[in-house]
C-alpha cells in the first residue's frame, strides 16, 4: 500500500476518522458476531507467521516510477483471504498498517511538508491508517463471498483472487482520494496518481498472492511461507538496490546542480544579484520548503549584516546583529556547520537567548563563510519541518558555502575597484568605461542617451566652516538623492571631490533635463546638522546628450555638460543648463 499525503482540513480530519471508524467497528463486530457464511477461524502459529511476513513487507516499501512507493504487504492480504478467510486477512491488515501508523508517528515522519499534524490529525489518522484498507477488504470478500463458495478449483481461483484484488485496491484507493478531494486536490491529479501509477503497481503483485494460495491449496502452509519468504527476500534485494541506485542518481544530480550553482553564482559581480542567486541556488537544492539567510560580517563593527529571503527566495528582510549573537554567531565562532532537528528544544545549548525567536520553525542548519582562512559570514536555512535536514543537506550547504565565499570576495574586491566607498556612487574610471560602452552602443544601434555633470554650490566654504566630517555627510546626502532618481539601467559617479556625474540610457535631453530638475530640487530641500546649525546646500547640474549635442566624441560630450556645469554657476548656481549644439545658446532651468 502506497503511504499517502496527509492534509489536516477540518473536512479531510472529519472524512478519515468517520471511515477509519467505520473499518474498526465493522472488523470487530464480524469477529464478535460472525455471520453464518463467513468462515470460522481462530489464531493460530500459521496466521502469526504471515502475520509477521506482512510486516516485514510493509518495512521493505520501495520506489518505482521515480514517485510510487508500493509494499508487499497487500500480496499477504489478499492471499490471506482465500487462504485462512476473510475475517483474519482484515485482522491482519488492521494490525499491521495501524502499528506502521504508529510507528511513524512516533518517529515523527507522519506529518506533511507543513510541520507537525495538530493532535486530532494524528488520533483520527491512526483509526484510518488500518480501517480503511481493513473495511475494503473486508467488504470486498463479502461481496464476492469468497469464504461462502470455499473451496474452489484452480481455474476459479485465477480469475477469482485477481478480481478481489482489483475491487480491494481500487475501494482503498477511491476513499484515500476522496480524502484528498475534500482538501481540493485536482480529480484529474488524482487519477493520474492512484490509478494510472499506483493501482496497476500493486496489481502486478497479484500473480505472487495467486501461487502462495494455489500453495496453500494443494500443499498447506508450508510452500505458502517459503514463497511469501522467497517474495521477501527478492523484495530485500530489489529495495536494497534501488536504495543504492536512488542515492547514486541523488549524487550526480547533486554534482551535477552544484556545477551549475558555481556557474550562478560566479555569474555576477554585483553583490545583491550575487546575494539573490546565492538564495535561489540553495534553496533549490535543499528543498523542504525552506527559508534561506545570509550574513556577512563588517569587521570593523565587529557586526553581521543579514538578509532573509523566503521560500520563493525573494529578499524579505534585512538585519544587523553583534557578531556573537545566535546560532549564526555559534557557526561562525566555531567555524564549523550546525544541524538541529528541533531548533525549539536546542537553541539554548548554542545560543545565549533561551528561545529561538521564531516558533514556527523546527528545524535550523547554517555554516560558514570562509575565505583566506577567515570567516567572511554565515548561510543558514530553516524550515517548519522538525528533522528535515541530514549530513547530505550539511554537505550540500557546505558545498554552497564555499563557492558563495568565493563569489562574495570577488564581489567585495570589485566592488572596491569600481565604487566609491564614501558615496557608494562609481569611481570616475569605472564610470568612464562604462561611459565609453554606451557611446559604442549608440554609435551602432542609433540610440540616445545623456549624461548630467554637477557639483556642490559652495562647498569649498563649508567644508573649510564646519570641518571635512560635516563635508562627507553632506556629500553621502547628495549621492543618496542621485541614487533615489535613477532608473535601474542607470549610472551615477563622484568624479572628484564634490563633482558627481549620471548616465541616463535612451534618454533624450528633455528627459534627462527633467532628471537633473529632480535631482537639483531634492538637494536644495537638504538640511544637514552642523554644530547645532541646519546646513544647506545646492547644487549645479549641466547637461548634454547624443545626439543633441552633436558631439564627435565622449570627451567632447563630457566637455559640453562642463561647460553648461559653468554657465549654470555663471548664471547664478542651483539650476540645471542643458548643453546646446554647435553654435548655439544654452537653455536653462533655475530654482
Amino acid at each position: 500500500m502506497e503511504r499517502l499525503t496527509r492534509r489536516f482540513g477540518v473536512l479531510h480530519i472529519a472524512f478519515i476518522g468517520v471511515v477509519g471508524l467505520a473499518g474498526w467497528i465493522a472488523v470487530t463486530a464480524v469477529t464478535v458476531w460472525p455471520p453464518l457464511w463467513l468462515r470460522p477461524w481462530q489464531i493460530t502459529w500459521e496466521f502469526g507467521a504471515v502475520l509477521g511476513l506482512a510486516s516485514a513487507a510493509r518495512f521493505l516499501a520501495f520506489t518505482v516510477f521515480r514517485r510510487v512507493r508500493i509494499a508487499l504487504d497487500s500480496v499477504f492480504y489478499v492471499a490471506s483471504a482465500f487462504a485462512f478467510g476473510v475475517v483474519p486477512a482484515a485482522w491482519m491488515v488492521l494490525i499491521v498498517l495501524s502499528v506502521d501508523a504508529m510507528v511513524r508517528l512516533a518517529r515523527g515522519t507522519g506529518s506533511t511538508e507543513k510541520g507537525t499534524a495538530p493532535w486530532h490529525y494524528d488520533l483520527a489518522h491512526l483509526f484510518y491508517s488500518g480501517g480503511l484498507p481493513a473495511l475494503m477488504c473486508l467488504a470486498s470478500g463479502m461481496l464476492l463471498d469468497i469464504d461462502g463458495l470455499y473451496p474452489r478449483d484452480d481455474l476459479t481461483l485465477a480469475w477469482y483472487l485477481p478480481s478481489y484484488a482489483i475491487m480491494f485496491l481500487v475501494g482503498h484507493y477511491v476513499f484515500a482520494g476522496g480524502s484528498h478531494w475534500f482538501e481540493g486536490a485536482p480529480p484529474k491529479d488524482l487519477w493520474r496518481r492512484f490509478f494510472v501509477r499506483v493501482v496497476p503497481s500493486e496489481l502486478a503483485l497479484a500473480p505472487i498472492a495467486l501461487s502462495m494460495v494455489y500453495g496453500y491449496t494443494h500443499q498447506g502452509v508450508l510452500p505458502f511461507l517459503l514463497l511469501g519468504t522467497a517474495a521477501l527476500l527478492f523484495n530485500w534485494i530489489f529495495r536494497k538496490a534501488r536504495i543504492s541506485r536512488d542515492k547514486l542518481d541523488a549524487r550526480v544530480q547533486e554534482l551535477s546542480t552544484l556545477n551549475k550553482v558555481g556557474h550562478i553564482i560566479s555569474g555576477s559581480l554585483e553583490r545583491r544579484v550575487l546575494l539573490e542567486h546565492i538564495s535561489t541556488a540553495t534553496l533549490r537544492l535543499v528543498g523542504h520548503n525552506s527559508r534561506f539567510m545570509i550574513g556577512v560580517v563588517d569587521s570593523d563593527l565587529q557586526e553581521v549584516h543579514y538578509e532573509l529571503f523566503d521560500e520563493q527566495g525573494q529578499r524579505y528582510r534585512r538585519l544587523t546583529a553583534p557578531a556573537d549573537e545566535g546560532l549564526s554567531g555559534w557557526v561562525m565562532q566555531n567555524r564549523r556547520p550546525l544541524l538541529l532537528g528541533d531548533v525549539q528544544r536546542e537553541y539554548r545549548a548554542y545560543a545565549k537567548s533561551s528561545t529561538y525567536n521564531d516558533p514556527r520553525f523546527h528545524s535550523w542548519l547554517g555554516t560558514p563563510l570562509v575565505t583566506y582562512d577567515e570567516v567572511a559570514g554565515v548561510i543558514s536555512v530553516q524550515t517548519e519541518i522538525r528533522d528535515a535536514y541530514t549530513q547530505d543537506h550539511v554537505r550540500v550547504l557546505t558545498s554552497i558555502a564555499d563557492q558563495a565565499a568565493v563569489a562574495l570576495e570577488n564581489a567585495r574586491l570589485y566592488e572596491l575597484a569600481t565604487v566609491d566607498g564614501l558615496t557608494r556612487l562609481l569611481v570616475r574610471r569605472h564610470f568612464d568605461q562604462r561611459l565609453r560602452e554606451e557611446w559604442g552602443r549608440a554609435l551602432r544601434y542609433g540610440t540616445s542617451f545623456c549624461i548630467g555633470l554637477f557639483d556642490l554650490d559652495d562647498f569649498k566654504a563649508l567644508n573649510d566652516t564646519y570641518g571635512h566630517q560635516t563635508g562627507d555627510r553632506v556629500l553621502r546626502a547628495a549621492a543618496t538623492v542621485v541614487r533615489n532618481n535613477m532608473r535601474a539601467a542607470d549610472l551615477a559617479g563622484r568624479y572628484g571631490g564634490e563633482e558627481f556625474v549620471f548616465l541616463l540610457p535612451r534618454a533624450s535631453v528633455e528627459e534627462a533635463m527633467t532628471v537633473a530638475e529632480r535631482i537639483r530640487a531634492d538637494i536644495d530641500e537638504l538640511s544637514i546638522d552642523a554644530a547645532g546649525h541646519k546646513v544647506s546646500i545646492n547644487a549645479s547640474i549641466g547637461v548634454s546628450g547624443y545626439p543633441e549635442s552633436n558631439a564627435v566624441s565622449v570627451e567632447e560630450l563630457i566637455e559640453r555638460a562642463d561647460e553648461a556645469l559653468y554657465q549654470a554657476k555663471r548664471s547664478g548656481k542651483n539650476r540645471v543648463v542643458a548643453a546646446p549644439p554647435a553654435d548655439t545658446k544654452a537653455t536653462h532651468r533655475s530654482a
